[in-house]
Order: C-alpha cells, then structure tokens, then sequence
C-alpha cells in the first residue's frame, strides 16, 4: 500500500514536513553529545512503527558509563528512551518488544525490577542476551520497538 506526502504537519511533535516531503521513513537524530560517538539514528519512524537503536548509559560529555549498578543504568536508559520516543510521536506505552543486553547474567533479576517498574502492565515482548558491550563499564543496552497505530 502506497502511503501518500503529507504537505504540512504530521501531528508527531518534532517530525513536521516540508511540502512534498514523505513521511514513509523519518530519523529522530541522536543528542548532540552522543552524535559523534557512533554513526546511528536515535530510531526511526516508518507509519506506526517505531524503531530505537540500542540505547546506553553514557555520559556525553565522557563517553563513560552512568551508574555503577544494573538499575542505575536501566532506570538511565529507559528514561532516554521515553525521550527519544516523545520526539517520534510514541511513548513507553505503545513499547510492544525490547532486547536487553547484559553483560553478566547476575544481573538479570536487577534488570527484571526495572522492566517491572517501567513496564508495571502489560509489559512488552522481551528478549535478554548475554554479551560483551561495546565500552568500559556498561551493564545493560536496550533496543525497543513501539507501535503507535
């Protein structure tokens, strides 16, 4: 199904279009401190589907990890999040799958507890893997998925 140009205002704070400008696939830039980190969109919109890049607990004007425990860094993260989501028109609520990644399995019921609070009904589709992350420090990365339709 073709979607057709919207001309004006899309109703998705921070994603107005200029004219003829299509509304098929819009990326929500990542802050200013972290954009020259790593060549990524915040997330990308596409209709009703949005997609964040996996986000971390860094300070930008570091580049070190936040928070020296697993919540700390969920709780950290989940508020980026909830920001990026805001500015693609979507909100923790329209969340429907995350992918966790935690670099020790001890860690799995800390971030359990947070996923509860950020999530304390019908909590999205989950997936947790166990990995090395890319710097120094970090406990957990999450990726998110939001439907706003």
């Amino acid at each position: 199904m073709k979607q057709e140009p919207v001309s004006r205002g899309t109703g998705i704070p921070g994603l107005q279009l200029q004219a003829g400008e299509d509304v098929k696939r819009r990326t929500v830039p990542l802050p200013a401190g972290l954009a020259g980190l790593v060549p990524i969109s915040a997330a990308v919109r596409t209709g009703d589907l949005v997609a964040l890049s996996g986000c971390v607990s860094l300070d930008p004007a570091t580049g070190l990890a936040r928070g020296g425990t697993v919540q700390d860094q969920a709780r950290d993260v989940f508020a980026q999040i909830a920001g990026v989501l805001e500015q693609a028109g979507a909100s923790l609520t329209d969340v429907v799958r995350c992918v966790c990644y935690l670099t020790d399995a001890a860690d799995a019921p800390g971030l359990d507890a947070v996923f509860r609070e950020t999530f304390p009904v019908d909590p999205p589709a989950r997936t947790t893997v166990i990995c090395g992350l890319a710097r120094p420090g970090l406990l957990v990365e999450i990726e998110a998925t939001a439907w706003c339709g």
